[in-house]
């Protein structure tokens, strides 16, 4: 059984200022985005990992990515959302961008501590706590690991702030490796037929998904 992972697309064109958007701003996929949905979806349709189900968060830009390359290679198998994948709230870093937050009392060293080794910056005023994203976050994968069938590739689109949990959660993260995912890249984890869980890749390009 395999469990692919995808961050939305872009929701930042070019010449806009790029802030900190969670679940607070409910932004669409620009053009760029949409065009990365595509590219997800050829990547997937290449390594005949062709989803047998799709599931969303909630917000435009996760349900806009789902539904290109549920459009584009699976039209025909379920797809849902979900607001158990939906982003943090980011609160008073909300609309703003990294000079803004580096400005804030002790900005510069939150925002480090969680972009490079995912430590949730207690303090910075998020309106989301670590346990209410991680109790959400565990009971979807916890449902998914109890009726996921062999042989069933299902496919999770969410955001950065909450994949990055993903790999802990699930006991296949390496200590001191951020599971941090850009914009319109992939990650997949498979079961293997004992049970076991193996981690094959994080944060990859659709290019470069294999």
């Amino acid at each position: 059984m395999n469990l692919i992972f995808a961050r939305h697309g872009n929701t930042f064109g070019p010449g806009d200022k790029v802030v900190w958007v969670g679940r607070e701003t409910d932004l669409p996929l620009v053009e760029r985005g949409e065009e990365q949905a595509r590219e997800a979806a050829e990547a997937l349709s290449a390594t005949g990992l062709v989803p047998t189900s799709v599931t969303s968060a909630t917000l435009k830009r996760t349900r806009g990515f789902a539904g290109i390359v549920h459009a584009a290679i699976c039209p025909d198998v379920p797809m849902a959302q979900d607001p158990r994948l939906d982003e943090i709230d980011y609160g008073a870093w909300a609309g703003l961008g990294s000079e803004e937050i580096a400005a804030l009392p002790g900005g510069t060293t939150m925002a480090e501590a969680w972009q490079k080794n995912d430590v949730w910056p207690e303090g910075a005023g998020w309106r989301s706590t670590q346990a209410e994203i991680l109790d959400a976050l565990r009971s979807f994968l916890d449902e998914v690991l109890s009726t996921a069938r062999d042989g069933e590739r299902r496919l999770i689109v969410s955001s950065n702030g909450t994949l990055r949990f993903v790999p802990r959660l699930l006991g296949v993260a390496e200590p001191g490796v951020s599971y941090q995912m850009k914009t319109g890249h992939l990650g997949l984890i498979q079961r293997e037929a004992d049970g076991s869980l193996r981690l094959v890749c994080w944060n990859r390009k659709p290019g470069e998904f294999k």
